[in-house]
């Protein structure tokens, strides 16, 4: 089978992002989320190393989803019918998605409380006069 040429192949990629965007749920609240992130990054004027561990762990989340996505469409495929061990598949799939999303949450929970705190112990000065 020949390849097909590298803008088909951009192409088909662009269509199977636009698919799990109008499919997933959980993908659309994942891109959500990024979504708030580029917002706090801006917001806070976050440096560059900051903001490089913050976009990577929101693609790495974004990115598990999409390969847990595939794995339930195979499993879906192969097995239509409930069955435990396709089960067992799905949810270790589900649980890597699960790490993904802690540690992203805890990487911006380092990254994010000291411009947090900041924020707000500069609010309670403006409050005191």
């Amino acid at each position: 089978m020949k390849k097909p040429p590298f803008y088909k192949s951009v192409q088909f990629t662009i269509k199977g992002l636009m698919w799990i965007l109008r499919n997933e749920r959980n993908f659309q609240i994942e891109i959500f989320g990024l979504i708030i992130n580029l917002f706090l990054i801006v917001f806070f004027g976050l440096n560059s190393f900051e903001t490089c561990l913050i976009l990577i762990t929101s693609f790495v989340v974004l990115v598990t989803e999409a390969i847990n996505s595939c794995i339930e469409k195979i499993c879906d495929y192969i097995q239509p019918e409930l069955d435990q061990r396709i089960g067992i598949i799905k949810d270790l799939a589900g649980g890597a998605v699960l790490l993904s999303v802690i540690v992203s949450i805890c990487v911006g929970a380092l990254i994010y409380w000291p411009y947090l705190s900041e924020k707000i112990e500069n609010s309670s000065i403006i409050y005191n006069f």
